[in-house]
């Protein structure tokens, strides 16, 4: 059972669903991310995008803190049906706009994102695709904070268009942060 790990919505259940297609990201994995986020970025009035959103356990968490708007993409109709239950439940639809396409081929930006949580299905070979089409998408803030999580034994090479600030190994997912090139 996935559960919001701290901020205004501590302790509230995330739904998840038995047909969930996505693997959630752990809580502890979860907690370390926005403990460096907070020390970098504090995601206070921000708005956030979150690719492969799954159950959108890290745009609530994000809405828990203080984001302002979460913008939650994933290509499975399912998973953004869980996450607007969720909004539901936490009386938060108009915090959220679930986006129904591919992460690599994003629409038309409806806002500039300062934080983007990106967590493709493990050594799905999503990542490069994803990065290049987020550096060309508008969908960025100048300053922004890209989270990227993937297996720990996976190939990463980092895009020419992002530079890396930050890795982290929690279990078997790696943790990497990153940020665009001027």
């Amino acid at each position: 059972m996935l559960r919001i790990i701290a901020g205004k919505y501590r302790g509230r259940k995330i739904t998840t669903g038995k047909y969930l297609t996505a693997r959630p990201t752990m809580s502890i994995t979860r907690e370390a991310m926005f403990n460096i986020l907070s020390s970098r970025k504090p995601v206070y009035n921000l708005n956030v995008l979150d690719l492969f959103c799954g159950s959108g356990s890290f745009s609530f968490e994000a809405l828990s803190r203080g984001a302002k708007h979460a913008f939650i993409v994933d290509s499975d109709y399912y998973n953004l049906q869980l996450s607007k239950k969720t909004a539901e439940d936490f009386g938060i639809t108009g915090n959220i706009t679930p986006i129904c396409c591919s992460a690599d081929r994003l629409p038309q930006p409806i806002s500039k994102c300062d934080i983007v949580f990106i967590d493709p299905p493990y050594n799905s070979n999503l990542v490069c695709s994803t990065l290049n089409g987020l550096a060309h998408s508008g969908w960025l803030s100048d300053d922004a904070l890209i989270i990227l999580e993937i297996r720990k034994n996976e190939d990463f090479e980092c895009n020419k268009n992002f530079s890396v600030t930050l890795e982290r190994t929690y279990g078997i997912a790696k943790i990497i942060f990153l940020s665009p090139s001027i």
